[in-house]
């Protein structure tokens, strides 16, 4: 089954019939943002679509830790929102979990879904939306692997307020949840999952630790390149947000990681993530390296997403980047690092690399992650026969991943 694309992704400039020129647009990112540091406090005044909330945060308890949770629930009771709080979502979200939330908020008679925290929590937050208004079971709405393909006709109303700066959850149509009895982690893609408002305040997250900092600021990263990549210049609306996106991500992650409390770093790193990330995810798909590090998340769900996207980055891109030579080299130079015609098409992965030695990425190992290579057969039938990569712009045979999985284990 090919990939559904968005319902109005498209910039196209094309010729009629009658033979004139023709322009058209066709886009829906409906989501209100209320972005800036400081800006929290803002939900105490918000419009907001109910009266009774479930609230989905993490099993850690960080967000009570840090104290957000209680400010958010208290600027929720200002605004007239009771709450329910669901504290079991755990990286990598589980299809138990989303069912286990629903039971929850039906029994509690909530009427909209808060996401605090990070991917995680909103992605849940997301899917229990879309059964409470649908009904049944998750997975009978999982358009790919073992899903019932079920149409999608609508979702209760959704609310964030995001403390990282990775997914871009907060202001697309995806949520990405594990399947465990399976291994199957798949998106769910419609847009009844655009949240009605999503509250981004970069203060928010001064706190984050350096390993998250850095998983999500490459998935931020890889958000708005991958996109500009599948895109090809077909939107020219994309390319605005994806290159800005990419650019910047690049330019302020090492900043970011040097000194976790710089509020300009964070908030530009934010604007890359869950901003430009989020809308360039809303137009466009990333490309198998997405999908090989999201299977391998499946197969093993406690190895964070942008751990798995790091471990795979040098070689999936040693290989995808020499079908495009010219291309590859012109995202390179934007990131500062020029062609060398005695290597055409490897500008991008230079700079890849620098940036990769500048924030220790590079240091990072599967093994240290207990990743098995004798899982390595199971990531890439997954990868192409659950969650399907036929759309990309190159189309890698399952021989070819697991190749790519061996070259990069370490």
């Amino acid at each position: 089954m090919k990939r559904a694309r968005s319902a109005y992704p498209i910039c196209r400039a094309c010729f009629s019939d009658q033979g004139g020129f023709v322009f058209t647009v066709d886009t829906y990112l409906p989501t209100r943002i209320i972005f800036g540091a400081g800006r929290l406090k803002e939900l105490a005044t918000a419009k907001l679509p109910g009266k009774k909330a479930l609230v989905c945060v993490t099993a850690d308890g960080l967000m009570k830790t840090l104290g957000i949770q209680d400010q958010v629930l208290d600027l929720l009771a200002q605004n007239g929102v009771e709450t329910v709080i669901y504290d079991k979502v755990y990286p990598n979200p589980s299809r138990e979990s989303v069912m286990e939330a629903v039971e929850i908020a039906n029994r509690e008679g909530c009427d909209f879904f808060f996401g605090l925290g990070g991917g995680s929590s909103i992605d849940t937050a997301k899917a229990v939306a879309l059964v409470h208004k649908l009904g049944g079971e998750l997975w009978d709405y999982a358009s790919t692997g073992t899903g019932g393909r079920k149409e999608v006709t609508g979702a209760s109303p959704i609310v964030t307020v995001g403390t990282t700066c990775g997914t871009g959850t907060e202001v697309d149509q995806y949520c990405v949840i594990t399947k465990l009895e399976t291994a199957e982690k798949l998106d769910f893609t419609v847009d009844a999952l655009f949240p009605t408002l999503s509250v981004i305040d970069p203060e928010l997250m001064l706190s984050l630790p350096k390993s998250q900092t850095m998983y999500q600021g490459f998935d931020a990263f890889f958000h708005n390149a991958e996109c500009y990549m599948t895109n090809n210049h077909r939107n020219r609306l994309l390319d605005l947000y994806s290159v800005d996106g990419f650019k910047t991500a690049y330019q302020w992650l090492p900043k970011v990681l040097e000194d976790g409390s710089d509020l300009e770093a964070r908030t530009n790193m934010s604007y890359a993530a869950n901003i430009l990330g989020g809308y360039s995810m809303g137009l466009d798909f990333v490309t198998t390296h997405h999908i090989i590090a999201q299977s391998m998340g499946g197969v093993f769900p406690k190895v964070a997403h942008g751990a798995t996207l790091i471990f795979i980055a040098k070689e999936f891109y040693k290989r995808y980047t020499k079908h495009f030579p010219e291309f590859f080299d012109e995202m390179g130079e934007m990131l500062g690092t020029p062609a060398d015609p005695s290597q055409p098409g490897t500008a991008f992965c230079r700079a890849l690399d620098k940036v990769m030695a500048i924030t220790g990425a590079d240091q990072l190992k599967m093994s240290d992650f207990g990743i098995d290579p004798a899982q390595f057969q199971k990531i890439a039938d997954v990868t192409v026969d659950v969650t399907e990569i036929d759309w990309d712009r190159y189309v890698m045979s399952k021989e070819e991943i697991v190749e790519l999985l061996e070259a990069s284990y370490r």
